[in-house]
């Protein structure tokens, strides 16, 4: 799925627009009866959020006449449809569309449709006289404006030129055109394009027929396979494009103009992902062509369109051979997209409140390919429910299957979608093995291919190929929210309760959870599973245990908490475990921490244990995790957390040095990385700070000589420190260098790493999102930098308050509703109550805001909480140091 251009066209006639249709087209138009539009009279029926199942469409036909250059356009479609009971109504789907005509046909028999707006985007085409059962036709004429955010089907104004894209997922094909918008409703399409004959017109499938007639080129793309609205895609523009060779179907990139040739990494890459995926699936890829598009305004990170992905441009546009960590990215996202193609496409969830099962398993598919492909990028160590376990704390997080009734609840809680499903898929694996996994697997896209499935029949067929009893544990973690917290006492005893931060109250709950336990007892390191499904178990050989691990290789979805003497002995044998595992024993104790289970002294304890590692990647969990106490650095203690870093963490970085090599690998580039972010928000070391001068000052000059995660912050290190007066030149300087960029990466480096405090420049940055130059998409990624720049949001606000209106009105909706949690989220009373009065008379004016500001308003208290609770300890701490 969705992992996140200012449009000024040529403003034409809509008359002249509406030209653009075929003969055809336009008699068959004439003859249809006219439809009126008018608000519903509210009747159950009406409000239902789903479309009735007593007529379910077959094929449907669209043509759409789109002019990039055009701000409006009009469209014809013809959607078979079987009757099954007598009506006098039919629902379908649209939104901002205006039907001039509507009616419903078999043979000869025509019934006009007046149609009503109804509840959730559904309208209603209500017969004067009763419909039979029977097969008809449903044909709708109707005109729209073409969206200029980024969702639903879209303007994009790249370097002066005009392009339109599409992004249906999740319930935004009623955008574009009237459908039956739902994934149960899987069914065959064929789309018809008219667009002016210099524009490049590409489709889900192959073509079947171009003509041109008055200038104008109609494309008719061939029938598609069935499948959901969501995932139809086109785009028109004058695109360049590169071949995609070594697949097992024909395939192109399409970029636009002129940047065809920063395609040749991925293009070296697609074709042995794309042959690993068939080979786990045991399928071949299932449609007739695969086109990759790079996408300049796209609110989301890549879409899985059948036939035709679409992706944000950073993702597909990079230098021939970007760095071992800047590939990372792009090729993790590729095979999660196409992964897609046989789990979401080739079998479809039945309704959104599914829609993990998509994200979830394209997740740990691309996670296997990564590890299977390329294992330098070190996939194999990544600890994906560290992703997830944050915001599954909260008090108010939902099971990530849900009511779905609208789009915003779709999007509510969607990352856990990705990270919670992946890490439960990812446990099931480590239980039955991957070779099962792998046989349940394709046992269910055997038997479900082309049809849509519910959780259900993914359990039942792995249950198939297993000894575990999955269902039951399966549901418990996704049917309820949160996770459990396992304690396990010195006399064997475990007890389990739901796991929540300091001071927070929620509903507790049991699950049950697959227990990998590693221990050592009478000078034996042994190992067993065991499940526990009560509150309280005992286990009797635990009792004599020096130490235990109960998570092997950290798959569980859970944390645990041993004994002081136990944790004691464990970091005493801390080599007996593996990388993951030791990161795990670290992350575990932090969240402790963060729960009020343990003390900061504990969380020390491992932490200064860990960074004596030998190992990169086991450092940087260390060096992570004393980032994440910057919170509680102050006026009062900064100069001793600066101590702090410059004695134990400044000689690292030194001896790593500030320049990549060719023989770093990725554990090392990463660990450079973060000790330089570390050191360069809080070390106050003036060297440090000059030699960040001479590396942004380096990257202006020539972007391709540094690599950019240590050039990003450079930038943001010597922005920071810039001397009054200088941070104008600074930022005209860096503004410049952005837009001279080609590559997206290296914009976004640029311009998302300026830090400045002072008032003219911040406003200088957030004026820049509402520019031409930043698209939509992009918008608000500036507003959320420079709230993370600033301590006293008042800034901020004085600024919002100011250009709120601008500012919604240019955000694609999803950032609309989240803006709240993104941009606002703090750790101070002061800015959070100027977050709710901006808030208070806007959030329920835009679908979804209400929400983001519950969950904005939880995470900033659970903050503050934190912060009353540990930042005396944490001030101890650092005294002890000195």
């Amino acid at each position: 799925m969705k992992q996140l251009s200012t449009l000024a066209g040529v403003v034409a006639s809509v008359f002249a627009f509406t030209s653009l249709s075929t003969t055809a087209v336009v008699a068959q138009e004439a003859q249809t009866a006219s439809a009126v539009v008018s608000p519903a009279k509210k009747t159950l029926a009406d409000v239902e959020y789903r479309l009735p199942s007593t007529i379910a469409p077959t094929f449907q036909r669209i043509h759409l006449n789109i002019d990039p250059d055009n701000p409006t356009y009009s469209g014809k479609t013809n959607i078979d449809v079987t009757v099954k009971t007598p009506t006098k109504k039919v629902g379908f789907y649209q939104q901002d569309l205006t039907v001039t005509s509507a009616r419903l046909v078999s043979g000869s028999s025509s019934f006009p449709l007046n149609v009503t707006i109804g509840e959730y985007d559904i309208n209603w085409g209500e017969s004067q006289d009763e419909i039979a059962p029977g097969k008809y036709t449903l044909e709708i004429t109707f005109e729209g404006k073409v969206n200029t955010s980024s969702d639903g089907m879209y303007l994009s104004r790249f370097e002066e030129t005009n392009y339109i894209f599409t992004q249906f997922e999740d319930m935004h094909a009623r955008k574009a055109f009237p459908s039956f918008d739902e994934p149960n409703f899987k069914i065959p399409y064929q789309m018809t394009i008219s667009s002016p004959e210099h524009q490049e017109i590409v489709g889900n499938t192959p073509v079947e027929k171009v003509t041109v007639e008055n200038g104008i080129k109609t494309v008719v793309f061939e029938k598609t396979k069935p499948m959901p609205t969501y995932l139809i895609a086109y785009t028109v523009g004058p695109f360049d494009s590169a071949e995609i060779s070594g697949l097992s179907v024909p395939g192109k990139i399409y970029v636009p103009k002129g940047y065809a040739d920063k395609t040749k990494f991925v293009i070296k890459h697609i074709p042995e992902i794309l042959a690993s995926l068939e080979d786990f699936f045991g399928i071949k890829y299932p449609y007739k062509k695969m086109d990759f598009v790079a996408v300049p305004n796209f609110t989301h990170g890549a879409m899985e369109n059948v036939g035709l992905i679409t992706y944000r441009d950073s993702l597909l546009l990079l230098e021939d051979n970007p760095s071992v960590t800047e590939r990372s990215r792009p090729l993790n996202v590729i095979a999660h997209e196409l992964a897609h193609q046989w789990f979401g496409n080739l079998v479809t969830m039945a309704w959104w409140d599914d829609l993990w099962l998509n994200e979830a398993f394209a997740s740990w598919a691309a996670s296997h390919t990564m590890k299977t492909l390329y294992p330098e990028l070190n996939y194999a160590d990544r600890i994906v429910q560290e992703g997830a376990f944050g915001a599954d704390a909260s008090p108010t997080v939902k099971p990530v299957k849900k009511v779905v009734k609208s789009q915003p609840d779709v999007m509510d809680g969607l990352g856990l979608n990705y990270s919670k499903g992946e890490s439960i898929l990812q446990m099931i694996e480590s239980l039955i093995g991957t070779e099962k996994f792998r046989e349940g697997v394709q046992n269910y896209m055997n038997t479900h291919a082309w049809g849509n499935t519910v959780a259900d029949d993914l359990w039942r067929a792995l249950d198939e190929v297993s000894d575990f009893n999955l269902s039951a544990m399966m549901k418990a973690y996704l049917e309820q929210p949160g996770y459990p917290l396992i304690h396990i006492s010195k006399d064997g005893k475990l007890t389990q309760s739901r796991f929540h931060l300091a001071g927070a109250t929620v509903e507790d709950k049991t699950w049950a959870v697959p227990l990998k336990l590693t221990y050592q007892s009478n000078g034996k390191i042994l190992n067993e599973v065991v499940f526990i499904d009560k509150e309280t178990t005992v286990l009797p050989q635990l009792a004599e245990a020096d130490w235990v691990f109960p998570n092997d290789n950290a798959t569980g979805y859970f944390r645990w908490s041993i004994e002081p003497a136990q944790l004691n002995a464990l970091l005493n044998n801390i080599d007996a475990l593996n990388k993951r595992e030791k990161k795990n024993v670290l992350y575990n104790y932090q969240a402790l921490l963060n729960a009020d289970q343990v003390g900061v002294d504990s969380v020390m304890k491992v932490l200064n244990s860990l960074a004596k590692d030998d190992d990169p990647a086991v450092i940087r969990a260390a060096v992570g995790v004393l980032a994440e106490f910057s919170y509680l650095v102050n006026e009062d203690n900064k100069a001793a957390y600066a101590k702090l870093l410059n004695q134990n963490y400044m000689p690292l970085l030194n001896k790593l040095t500030l320049s990549q090599s060719e023989q770093d690998n990725a554990d090392v580039i990463r660990l450079r990385n973060q000790l330089y972010s570390l050191l360069g928000t809080h070390s106050n070391n003036e060297q440090l700070v000059e030699q960040s001068v001479k590396i942004a000052k380096q990257y202006l000059a020539d972007t391709s000589s540094v690599p950019s995660g240590i050039a990003g912050t450079a930038i943001e290190i010597a922005t920071r420190n810039s001397e009054q007066g200088e941070q104008g030149t600074w930022f005209y300087t860096i503004v410049e260098a952005f837009k001279k960029a080609q590559l997206p990466n290296v914009k976004s480096t640029l311009v998302y790493s300026m830090y400045f405090e002072d008032k003219a420049t911040v406003f200088k940055m957030l004026d820049l999102a509402l520019t031409d130059d930043i698209t939509p998409a992009n918008t608000m990624y500036m507003v959320v930098r420079v709230a993370r720049n600033l301590d006293d949001h008042t800034l901020l606000y004085e600024w919002l308050s100011k250009n709120k209106d601008a500012l919604l009105a240019k955000m694609p909706d999803y950032h609309v509703s989240r803006m709240p949690e993104f941009v606002s989220t703090t750790c101070s009373a002061e800015n959070l109550e100027m977050a709710n009065a901006f808030y208070a008379p806007i959030s329920e004016t835009y679908q979804g805001m209400a929400r983001g500001v519950e969950i904005m308003q939880d995470e900033s208290q659970q903050c503050m909480r934190l912060k009353s609770a540990f930042q005396a300890d944490f001030n101890a701490f650092l005294n002890e140091q000195l």
